[in-house]
């Protein structure tokens, strides 16, 4: 299923891309994120790999060195999740949170209702932001003015582009009235493939994807988790 080759709506544009997991039954995905500081601009590469039901693997790598130890690995099985820091050789393990009770009911409002995935990504991460945009979308971009300001090629896949001017900023310094964010959503899939923040005409955050596969196979080696001998569990 993809979007009619006209301009969509800007509600259909977003309650198109909140279904985009329920759409597939695996995917590989990888985001290169390029975040600017007053230390100076850093990359960081996300690998994601995602199979229905509960099953999903989020690489995050801060380095471009082939030996680095700068990365972490989240892993889950739906139920329980395990995050190794190589940095540190640190290993833990824990049950998923439970969401709270009565949060998706039908009758609420929806911008307070929340939405379970069929499978979670790490709560808070960019990943979580491109495959399960509600949040993104519910929290951010309806707080500042929108508008569809075109389209752009990403990843050998057409995104539509929709900018939020001065949406609500969790931090004051960034609580600007020249801050906007762009959102790209692929036509086809209706997954999030770009997010850029702007404040004034410098990009501050600049995030793309590089490589999506829609319904790859993935065999069960790729949720486990190899560690190294001296790697220490915390809890």
């Amino acid at each position: 299923m993809a979007l009619a080759d006209d301009a969509p709506s800007i509600e259909e544009l977003f309650l198109f891309a909140r279904e985009a997991e329920l759409r597939v039954q695996s995917l590989r995905m990888t985001i290169e994120e390029r975040v600017v500081t007053a230390k100076g601009a850093d990359t960081i590469v996300h690998e994601i790999q995602l199979k229905h039901p509960g099953h999903a693997r989020v690489a995050t790598k801060r380095s471009s060195e082939p030996l680095t130890r700068d990365y972490d690995i989240w892993i889950s099985d739906g139920e329980t999740v395990t995050f190794y820091e190589a940095s540190n050789k640190l290993v833990s393990t824990r049950k998923h949170r439970n969401r709270v009770v009565g949060s998706d009911d039908p009758s609420l409002p929806a911008f307070a209702r929340q939405r379970e995935p069929l499978t979670r990504l790490p709560s808070g991460s960019l990943a979580d932001a491109f495959i399960h945009p509600h949040g993104l979308f519910r929290n951010v971009l309806v707080t500042g003015p929108l508008a569809i300001v075109g389209v752009q090629p990403i990843a050998d896949r057409e995104a539509i582009v929709v900018r939020s001017q001065h949406p609500r900023a969790a931090k004051v310094l960034v609580d600007r009235p020249d801050r906007s964010i762009e959102v790209g959503i692929g036509r086809d899939s209706g997954f999030v493939l770009l997010l850029t923040e702007r404040i004034g005409g410098s990009v501050t955050r600049h995030a793309e994807v590089t490589s999506l596969e829609i319904d790859p196979t993935l065999f069960g080696s790729a949720f486990e988790l190899k560690l190294p001998a001296d790697a220490r569990k915390i809890y």
